[in-house]
């Protein structure tokens, strides 16, 4: 990484793209926009740290953009910022969050502090927070009666549960995960990093 975090925010939606850079603009990170999936990967290198993706964008959709950017081997975290409603495929997508549009700035900020700050944690609290993330997004959008009879849910939940008892004792202090953790408990308390809670 860097001295400064450089962020890469992608929308096709020009005032919501404005809008995030605005919201960016207070943070010790440097912003690089682009409009499109396909200015997007002309844009990325390996100066980039983190990169905020729509998925539903034209010409080079934000799943091809995750795509093409994982075969580059950047060492980057990616998250998904779309209107897109999640379904279950997206336990297999090799992303590190996922927003619902509408988002709210502190929703955008956290997550993009969030993302920055992953450089510093362990492979362990990476893997943790991307699947906790994912499950979160499955959660706003299907009930979890539904999600449980789902194999990929279910290998997820599963996953989380692994991954929470190897860093139960770790403390957090991010607001992101705060907001990701469905019964609202309290990073470092068993109840808060049981993701069957």
């Amino acid at each position: 990484m860097t001295d400064t975090p450089r962020v890469l925010i992608v929308d096709d939606e020009t005032a919501l793209l404005d809008l995030y850079e605005t919201w960016l603009a207070d943070l010790d990170v440097d912003v690089v926009s682009a409009r499109c999936g396909a200015e997007a990967l002309s844009k990325c290198d390996d100066s980039i740290d983190v990169a905020i993706l729509d998925r539903h964008m034209p010409r080079v959709s934000g799943d091809e953009a995750l795509e093409k950017l994982r075969a580059r081997h950047y060492d980057i975290r990616v998250a998904f910022v779309s209107a897109a409603t999640p379904d279950v495929r997206i336990v297999d997508l090799d992303i590190d969050a996922y927003l619902t549009k509408p988002v709210t700035r502190e929703e955008y900020v956290d997550l993009v502090q969030s993302l920055v700050r992953r450089e510093a944690v362990c492979e362990t609290v990476e893997q943790y927070l991307s699947s906790l993330s994912k499950r979160a997004a499955l959660l706003e959008s299907e009930s979890p009666s539904v999600l449980r009879a789902d194999p990929a849910y279910a290998a997820l939940e599963e996953e989380l549960s692994r991954l929470a008892d190897r860093i139960d004792s770790l403390p957090f202090d991010d607001p992101y995960l705060h907001r990701a953790l469905a019964d609202g408990g309290q990073p470092g308390s068993s109840t808060a990093l049981d993701p069957t809670a």
